[in-house]
């Protein structure tokens, strides 16, 4: 697991899991909540705890940061499928 970014606005964790599965997506935590949100489509895959106005804030935060998301992502698992 990576957490690319830390205690963002709001204190969210967005972290990107190494032994993941496709789409590109990330894990949106504070405390116990999480959230897995599509990095291309911004399509909520999994809600934990999260109510409609955190989930505003959360594709706000995955906007502003998408392409370092996606990048990270991309790093991440390219590597994992080369070392094969």
């Amino acid at each position: 697991m990576v957490t690319v970014l830390f205690r963002q606005r709001h204190g969210f964790d967005v972290r990107i899991y190494t032994k993941d599965h496709q789409p590109a997506h990330a894990h949106v935590w504070k405390g116990e909540k999480n959230i897995r949100i599509n990095l291309k489509t911004l399509e909520v895959e999994q809600n934990r705890g999260y109510n409609t106005g955190e989930i505003r804030a959360i594709r706000r935060l995955v906007i502003e940061h998408q392409q370092l998301l996606l990048d990270v992502w991309n790093l991440i698992h390219e590597q994992g499928d080369s070392s094969g």
